[in-house]
């Protein structure tokens, strides 16, 4: 395999990655610090301006890595996954409630250490790795 080949896999599969990660660093993240279903989400304009939030970092970041991303596309995405999974129960939220460790820090903590690298400003997700580590070790 030439290095041309290698270097368009390697950016296919983090696309795909990436794709992946959009949805769950915003709801997975939000469900588990409210504690709440995935519908909730899209029906709290609180709930829902901190995925917004999350979801533009995010971005951000994918496109600093020289991914492509389109915010209102995978903003619609998200809203409709909340919508269409009115009782949908994340791993992070379910991780919580049954004092688990979470895999915040490889959902979230993945979009900080790319932001990092880049040199791109991620506060939101930032705060929300600290605040589900902080639940993490709260008694149920």
């Amino acid at each position: 395999m030439n290095a041309a080949v290698s270097v368009k896999i390697h950016s296919n599969i983090q696309q795909l990655i990436w794709n992946k990660l959009f949805t769950n660093v915003s709801l997975s993240a939000v469900t588990g610090i409210l504690q709440v279903d995935m519908g909730y989400i899209a029906a709290n304009d609180h709930a829902w301006n901190m995925t917004v939030r999350l979801i533009r970092e995010a971005v951000a970041v994918a496109h600093g890595l020289g991914l492509e991303a389109d915010a209102e596309e995978i903003i619609e995405k998200v809203r409709k996954t909340s919508e269409m999974s009115p009782n949908g129960c994340t791993s992070i939220r379910a991780d919580i409630q049954n004092g688990r460790k979470t895999e915040v820090d490889m959902i979230s903590g993945s979009v900080v250490r790319a932001a990092g690298k880049c040199g791109i400003p991620v506060p939101t997700h930032e705060f929300v790795v600290e605040m589900v580590h902080a639940l993490e070790g709260k008694q149920r």
